[in-house]
């Protein structure tokens, strides 16, 4: 497969680069392949052209951006690595002092939000919020914000300021990406019978469910190809609940934790949930089974929702559910849940696939970077990757074979910063283009937690989110028995 500028990069570089930052999928004319073979130099040219653009448009806009780079002495980018003092690390999301949302103090938390967003909050009136899910209700109905946080295992929730208009761009994108085959130019806007199946809830302002209304417009077209186990809402203050447990069980006084009245004040309704849940869930099992035997799926998560849904299945003595081009994608771990060596085997059992697709993504970036057939993650070209030296912080080498703490620059990102700090160490190859026939730079080995590897405790994925939200629910439920 050749590899050459594509006709989409005009004599007009800016230009050109606005249109990759602005509209990712139509800049690639809608195709996966073109995504993947624009010629790695000309690619390093737009993205370094689009950094400027980003950050000459959001600095005045995004007050801790326009600090940080302030105190670092930064006014312009010469180069890709000049961006890297001014990424954002992954504890800022959660920066919020956790009293604020103990206290239910929701002007401050979103004169908080405010400094991390171009989206103007000033005006916005929260006096009569009383729990996180009438927050992030006030933020969904006035703002051009549709916020989603993390599981908040790790203590507390990160607060992603994701605007509307960004999640929009994201399902264009997610679409070409997993609709399409690699070197298969088959126009991704066809109309294609597709379902997806997602064994939790249907809302919630959880990162991996606002996924949900995204899949439903792009992918789907309508919500009657969603099936979900739980046709209700994911409470974000009983995940926020969940943090709040795992963090007084650690200090020995989880007997000591107080609920919010407004919560305490809907247990019925929680209690019910719980009771409900089992016969749902098998339910879920029975109805998708049934009614899409032999047909197209979509399902993304992490594994343990897969292996949860294929032991139920495998041991009702179902398999081969569903048609053999249905697409399971898996991203993340979950410290402290190690899957079982057969997982993958069970799943392709129970949903009748011939291989699992993984894929390397965080809510924080609007892009999935997928596995190639020779094992490696391919980044999505929209992004900038940068690999930062533990200890110092500072950009490594962009040539050669190099691993390090993961970095990431968004170029979609158009009303927050796109620069983002992981937790993560990887390997990436910057000079040799991977056997697969993609021109775009790759990881390649294992992608580990530096929480992991120095036995800390610095994040748990989504896929802790199930367990969590079942111990909270229970506790809740249990108070005053």
């Amino acid at each position: 497969m050749s590899i050459s500028t594509p006709n989409h990069v005009s004599a007009d570089a800016g230009s050109a680069a606005r249109r990759l930052c602005d509209e990712p999928a139509s800049f690639f004319g809608n195709s996966h392949t073109a995504m993947h073979t624009t010629d790695r130099d000309v690619l390093a040219g737009l993205q370094l052209d689009g950094l400027r653009y980003r950050f000459g448009d959001l600095r005045s806009k995004i007050a801790i951006l326009d600090r940080l780079a302030g105190r670092q002495g930064i006014d312009e980018l010469v180069s890709l690595d000049d961006v890297v003092p001014v990424l954002f690390e992954h504890t800022l999301y959660k920066s919020y002092p956790v009293a604020l949302l103990e206290q239910s103090r929701f002007g401050d938390l979103t004169r908080w939000l405010d400094k991390l967003t171009a989206v103007d909050l000033s005006g916005l009136d929260v006096s009569d919020c009383k729990l996180i899910d009438d927050w992030v209700r006030v933020l969904d109905e006035q703002t051009d914000l549709k916020i989603a946080h993390s599981s908040g295992t790790s203590g507390t929730m990160s607060l992603l300021p994701m605007s509307k208009a960004e999640w929009q761009k994201f399902g264009r994108v997610f679409r070409v990406i997993y609709l399409q085959r690699f070197g298969e130019d088959v126009d991704p806007m066809a109309d294609a019978e597709i379902f997806a199946i997602y064994p939790y809830f249907r809302y919630g302002a959880s990162a991996h469910i606002r996924v949900l209304d995204m899949i439903v417009e792009h992918l789907l077209g309508s919500e009657d190809r969603l099936y979900v186990a739980y046709p209700g809402r994911l409470s974000s203050d009983v995940l926020f609940l969940a943090a709040r447990l795992r963090a007084a069980q650690a200090r020995g006084d989880a007997d000591r934790l107080r609920i919010p009245p407004a919560l305490a004040a809907r247990r019925d309704q929680f209690e019910e949930l719980q009771k409900e849940m089992p016969q749902q869930l098998e339910a879920f099992l029975e109805r998708t089974s049934a009614e899409l035997q032999g047909k197209r799926i979509f399902m993304a998560g992490t594994w343990n929702l897969f292996h949860g849904m294929a032991t139920r299945g495998l041991a009702k003595g179902l398999e081969k559910v569903f048609a053999p081009n249905s697409i399971v994608s898996s991203g993340g771990g979950a410290k402290g849940m190690v899957p079982p060596s057969n997982w993958q085997e069970d799943v392709r059992r129970f949903f009748g696939i011939e291989s699992i697709t993984k894929a390397y993504a965080m809510s924080e970036i609007n892009a999935v970077h997928l596995m190639c057939e020779r094992g490696r993650y391919h980044i999505a070209p929209w992004v900038i990757p940068f690999l930062l030296d533990p200890e110092t912080g500072q950009a490594l080498p962009r040539r050669g074979t190099v691993t390090g703490r993961a970095a990431f620059f968004d170029l979609s990102a158009e009303t927050r910063w796109g620069g983002f700090v992981t937790g993560d160490r990887i390997t990436v190859e910057w000079d040799h283009a991977c056997e697969c026939g993609r021109a775009t730079v790759y990881i390649v080995g294992e992608i580990e937690r530096f929480s992991d590897l120095e036995g800390g405790d610095d994040k748990i994925t989504c896929a802790a989110t199930e367990s969590a939200h079942r111990d909270a629910m229970e506790f809740l439920t249990g108070v005053g028995e």
